[in-house]
């Protein structure tokens, strides 16, 4: 089970790095002179940015995807554990509760059959036969 889950890891944190091996190759390849975005038929020209501006954009991608990388999980385990926990608590304590009732009830019928097995164990007792002395033992 840890060999799965070492490889889900690994294979995890390859597609991470190539994700942002992928967005910086695609941040570093706009056009240096100038972006023109067109949405809805309004269009806006961008300017072109500065060393400091991709600085600045870079680090907001990474924050934006630790950010990611940290909430989605955490995400998923409360939106998924927790009901899944609670469910088998739901469910343990069901089947604990009906052992408990399944107990109370066979209990006169648990006390009649360790009783027959006590008395089943003192009548099979059979007296030992009396064992030779060891002198008559090696006399003999």
């Amino acid at each position: 089970m840890k060999r799965i889950l070492k490889l889900f890891l690994c294979l995890g944190l390859s597609a991470l790095v190539m994700a942002g091996l992928g967005a910086a190759a695609l941040i570093h390849s706009l056009p240096a002179d100038g972006i023109h975005v067109s949405i809805d038929g309004e269009s806006w020209m961008l300017p072109s940015l500065q060393a400091g501006q991709w600085l600045v954009i870079t680090a907001c991608l990474l924050v934006a995807a630790l950010v990611v990388a940290i909430v989605v999980p955490f995400t998923l385990m409360v939106g998924l554990g927790v009901p899944l926990l609670l469910a088998a608590l739901a469910v343990g304590i069901a089947v604990a509760v009906a052992l408990i009732a399944a107990g109370l009830l066979l209990s006169p019928v648990l006390l009649v059959a360790g009783l027959l097995w006590l008395v089943w164990r003192v009548l099979e007792r059979k007296p030992k036969a009396p064992q030779a002395s060891a002198e008559a033992t090696i006399r003999a």
